[in-house]
């Protein structure tokens, strides 16, 4: 199995979408990492993650209300990637995990 933990920081409320007969809570999270370049200059990277929580019923209105951006959380999850076009017409790709364990750290 190939599991992705990630602590970040939520960018935006969440959003809830009714996929068949499942909701899907939809926030993405920015994870900040610092690192050093070859001249010793320290550089500070950020990379923006898509995370889904998948639910069966109506719990996951009262999770989708404390998944608010500024909040930090510790995610662990199924990660994966989706290839799509620009407005330009490259092509890029996107991170995204399908969430299994979320906790508040603040």
């Amino acid at each position: 199995m190939l599991k992705l933990i990630l602590n970040g920081t939520v960018g935006k409320d969440a959003e809830i979408k009714e996929v068949g007969n499942r909701k899907a809570i939809n926030f993405n999270v920015a994870v900040s990492m610092d690192y050093k370049d070859h001249s010793g200059k320290k550089i500070e990277r950020t990379e923006w993650v898509h995370a889904v929580i998948w639910k069966n019923d109506n719990q996951s209105i009262k999770i989708a209300e404390y998944i608010k951006k500024g909040q930090k959380v510790l995610i662990e999850g199924v990660p994966g990637s989706e290839s799509f076009q620009d407005k330009e017409g490259q092509v890029k790709s996107s991170l995204h995990v399908n969430v299994k364990e979320l906790e508040f750290l603040n």
